[in-house]
């Protein structure tokens, strides 16, 4: 007999099987106690937070830790405090969504320095490989960018939204807020079509030239700008501040939209 029911049960987005090797046992509550300073190098405004909203914000870190594994290669220096700031950069980036995991890597491998990629015959400070379902990062660069929290460069959150956007684009994503984001998508790429946003952003030295690499690159390297820029990002260009913050649907944005 077949069944003839709802096909939501089938249809409805689900993780891959959680593959994380984050050792510590903790709570929220413990969380918070031993790592808001390393929280706080990706997410400056965490321990100006509520207390309910850090917990949550912890829950969530701790989600990630349970869900992706850490590969450490050729005697990275990688820390617990590491793979806490790495987890509290991706947490930040998805903090719209409610199904805020995705499936699209399991794995975050972490070297010292950049590496060249013989298959690309290019060199890497960060690299996100949707066939292996890897994010690569290295462990310098990384640190050098939660350093200058304000260059509008971050390696993690760069890669976090490469991962993000091939979740996001596939034509047929099960993912809930896969429409949003492709709609925001479309709107970052007509809005960069206009001829008069086109000599605007040629006159000033805002978006980085490595964002007109692709539309993929130009989306993350916005997202960079989105979280450490965002006071000039909103001043130069406020249309694509809210097109940017929509598709992620970034809380500040919501807020913003409904003033």
């Amino acid at each position: 007999m077949f069944f003839t029911g709802s096909r939501l049960f089938y249809d409805r987005y689900r993780l891959n099987t959680p593959n994380g090797n984050f050792k510590l046992k903790l709570a929220p509550e413990q969380l918070i106690y031993q790592f808001s300073a390393d929280i706080s190098k990706v997410f400056p405004i965490f321990n100006q937070l509520p207390h309910k909203f850090k917990l949550n914000f912890s829950k969530r870190i701790l989600k990630f830790l349970k869900q992706y594994a850490f590969v450490c290669k050729e005697n990275a220096p990688l820390t617990n405090a590491h793979k806490v700031s790495i987890a509290a950069s991706y947490v930040k980036l998805t903090l719209g969504y409610n199904n805020f995991l995705i499936n699209t890597f399991n794995n975050i491998v972490v070297y010292p320095t950049a590496q060249y990629f013989p298959h690309l015959d290019e060199t890497h400070t960060g690299h996100f490989n949707p066939k292996m379902q890897t994010i690569m990062l290295a462990l310098d660069e990384y640190e050098r960018d939660i350093y200058y929290n304000q260059d509008g460069k971050d390696v993690a959150l760069h890669e976090f939204t490469h991962a993000l956007s091939f979740e996001m684009l596939q034509t047929y994503s099960k993912h809930p807020d896969a429409a949003v984001f492709k709609k925001g998508f479309q709107l970052v790429n007509e809005w960069m079509e206009v001829p008069q946003h086109k000599i605007r952003i040629s006159q000033i030295d805002f978006i980085r030239a490595y964002a007109f690499t692709n539309r993929l690159e130009l989306i993350s390297v916005l997202i960079e700008l989105f979280f450490e820029k965002e006071a000039i990002f909103k001043q130069y260009y406020p249309d694509l501040f809210m097109h940017v913050g929509g598709m992620i649907k970034h809380p500040k944005t919501k807020l913003l939209a409904g003033l």
